[in-house]
């Protein structure tokens, strides 16, 4: 028991001691004042300077310079989907109707009906009257062919000049105007007026276009409208993946590996979360197998993290790009580029490594300002689960969070990132640490010399 209180009391101590000045690099923030919940995205720095690559030294302080709890939580990506209208063009079907005529007999109408092997077997003959006819519109052919993915046509938007009331047509699809698919059967326009007020149905629903070209044929001819316009409505879908934060451009270092022609040795600073490589191609045409692999000092079968294709084709104004390999996102400290032999590059490429940062959430206890802080190798982690720090999250009634805004370092990155810096930084005494640890101390001594009384009368007891 006596062991126990013990050493709660040392580990009281270690976190008493945990102050902002015990971190190489810390960076004030900016905040919003009214919410009690604040998030932001960790800079490139924080994870240069942390002193560990899980970044278990990350802290938020307070204006007394307590730490605050905090959480931390990968970025989510989002389906988003983008829409867009383009314009068709159209072109009437018009047809005749016959217009009853009071004239009188006007012309003879045979009909001769032939059997299958040519013989007559029917011969028809009568005096039938005149008819007049008329040309009636039954309906247009909108061009789509100048669309690009018509399967992503999500509906078809009609403006007409006149016609009030309802109108039905039926809707086909072509790619050579000659064989036509039904992609609506009864669908319904509406349009109705009264005492300056109007509601109207333009918008037809669609599941993309099977064609190139559409046909709309009204089921009453007469209520065929004169198009004013006509215009299909277009919706991608898209998935967007969290920001990237890239580093600075590099070369490959001097390797004691046994490297061969092609394989290149790339070193980071520290480990990082690294998804995505970019190549800096030169300009012209550049095609690049090549192979991603996780070094081990012992033998040269080397993990293989990724193989892919980079490349930069150029033609006639145009150019196919594509210098970025996705990565899992696992800590990474170095890696070998190795480029295959046939793509006769021997030079050594600059590159680039990209990470997903997180995004870190804290609780606004105590006085502004806060600041970020890491650099710290004797930290341990004190990151909350997120659900925990936040009571309620993923429900309706959730505490604001809002979004903090990450302001430059007050202390130099270099002077950060020079060896020794952490010491440096607490080279002046702490008068108010000294006195804790006094208090400290004595208190801890204190309950020693009682534990062994008490001991002791134990023992005397016996």
């Amino acid at each position: 028991m006596k062991w126990l209180l013990l050493l709660g009391l040392l580990s009281g101590v270690a976190g008493a001691t945990e102050a902002p000045q015990a971190f190489a690099w810390r960076t004030p923030l900016a905040m919003d004042a009214s919410a009690p919940y604040q998030r932001f995205i960790l800079p490139q720095d924080a994870y240069l300077h942390a002193a560990h690559s899980d970044l278990r030294d990350l802290r938020v302080f307070n204006a007394e310079g307590v730490p605050v709890p905090i959480a931390r939580t990968r970025q989510a990506g989002s389906s988003e989907k983008t829409t867009h209208s383009s314009a068709l063009r159209w072109f009437p079907l018009t047809g005749t109707r016959r217009v009853a005529s009071d004239a009188g007999d006007a012309g003879l109408t045979v009909s001769v009906r032939a059997g299958s092997d040519g013989t007559l077997v029917e011969v028809q003959s009568g005096a039938k009257p005149a008819a007049a006819t008329e040309e009636v519109r039954r309906g247009y052919v909108l061009d789509a062919s100048h669309l690009e993915k018509r399967a992503n046509v999500q509906a078809l938007t009609l403006d007409w000049r006149g016609t009030a009331g309802f109108q039905l047509l039926d809707i086909s699809a072509s790619d050579n105007l000659q064989d036509w698919y039904s992609v609506r059967s009864g669908a319904q326009l509406a349009r109705l007026d009264y005492n300056g007020e109007r509601i109207e149905r333009r918008r037809i629903e669609l599941n993309g276009l099977p064609g190139r070209y559409l046909r709309l044929l009204w089921r009453d001819p007469a209520q065929a409208p004169e198009l004013t316009s006509a215009d299909v409505e277009e919706t991608t879908a898209f998935w967007r993946s969290p920001p990237t934060e890239w580093f600075e451009p590099q070369a490959p270092v001097q390797s004691a590996l046994k490297l061969q022609t092609g394989e290149f040795h790339y070193r980071l600073p520290l480990a990082l979360p690294v998804s995505r490589i970019r190549l800096l191609l030169p300009p012209g045409n550049a095609l690049l197998p090549l192979e991603i692999l996780q070094p081990e000092r012992e033998c040269r079968h080397w993990r293989r993290i990724t193989r892919t294709v980079v490349y930069r084709i150029g033609d006639e104004g145009r150019e196919w790009l594509r210098d970025e390999i996705a990565l899992p996102g696992w800590p990474l400290s170095e890696f070998i580029l190795r480029i295959d032999s046939r793509s006769n590059q021997t030079a050594a490429p600059q590159l680039q490594v990209g990470i997903e940062p997180e995004q870190l959430v804290f609780l606004a206890e105590g006085k502004p300002p806060y600041q970020l802080a890491v650099g710290n190798a004797k930290a341990v982690n004190v990151a909350l689960p997120l659900t925990t720090l936040v009571p309620g999250l993923g429900g309706s009634n959730v505490p604001q969070i809002a979004e903090a805004k990450v302001l430059p370092a007050s202390l130099p990155a270099a002077s950060a990132s020079q060896p020794g810096a952490l010491q440096r930084a607490s080279t002046g005494i702490d008068w108010k640490k000294a006195a804790l640890w006094g208090v400290l101390l004595a208190g801890v001594l204190a309950m020693g010399v009682m534990a062994w009384k008490l001991v002791q009368q134990i023992n005397q007891k016996k």
